[in-house]
């Protein structure tokens, strides 16, 4: 399947088929200092499942879209923003009159971090202590997420909000921020998802094959149990 993206300045994207509340994306999937095969796993995903998608186009190092807007930023996370919008009003999940989520929303952020932090078998799950997602999605995303990596190793490490805690933006898209984006309300429900390098590059199937399935879960217990 060629994905028919919609290409900007700073990102390209995928609105999906319209039935996935959710949207997958690498913010650092382009050189330099890329993390590597983030673009590969969004891809998987919206192929597979078709949920939506977005994918950065220019470096970090000129325009990092996973921080709040500075002047160095600010066109590309306008755009960032703009995508998310548009893919959550494609949905039809927005109330229209204080523009805020409807129903539960699951977004996933793709990172890559070294081995030499945990590890080349380890995964760390950044929520900003808590702030980007409820209580109850954070337990089910913990549990369901604990069992599903064995796949890969028995001895894989699973780390939550250490190190790599989430950027404050993510947290954003739940509560707004000082810059004048009001986010999107309490069904907004973000993990940033650090992937350590060996995993990325040898298991990458796998990756896709688990985070689908979490995904596909979310839509089943929270989506249509909300409808």
């Amino acid at each position: 399947m060629v994905i028919p993206y919609i290409k900007q300045s700073y990102i390209k994207f995928h609105k999906g088929n319209g039935y996935i509340c959710g949207h997958v994306d690498a913010l650092h999937a382009t050189p330099p200092a890329a993390d590597k095969f983030t673009d590969k796993i969004v891809e998987c995903l919206i192929t597979e499942l078709g949920c939506a998608g977005i994918i950065s186009t220019v470096s970090r190092l000129s325009c990092d879209l996973n921080r709040p807007p500075n002047p160095e930023n600010y066109p590309g996370i306008t755009e960032y923003r703009q995508a998310i919008k548009e893919i959550l009003t494609f949905l039809h999940i927005l109330d229209a009159e204080n523009q805020q989520l409807l129903t539960p929303y699951l977004h996933l952020s793709f990172h890559g971090m070294k081995d030499t932090n945990y590890g080349p078998y380890a995964i760390e799950i950044g929520t900003k202590q808590g702030n980007s997602c409820s209580p109850e999605v954070l337990e089910w995303f913990e549990q369901k997420l604990t069992k599903a990596v064995r796949i890969i190793s028995p001895e894989i490490t699973i780390i939550f909000d250490r190190k790599f805690k989430g950027n404050e933006s993510i947290t954003a898209h739940r509560y707004g921020d000082k810059d004048g984006y009001h986010g999107y309300g309490l069904h907004f429900h973000s993990f940033q998802i650090e992937l350590s390098r060996t995993i990325r590059k040898k298991h990458l199937a796998k990756l896709v094959a688990i985070f689908s399935e979490l995904i596909s879960d979310f839509q089943a217990r929270f989506v249509s149990a909300s409808m």
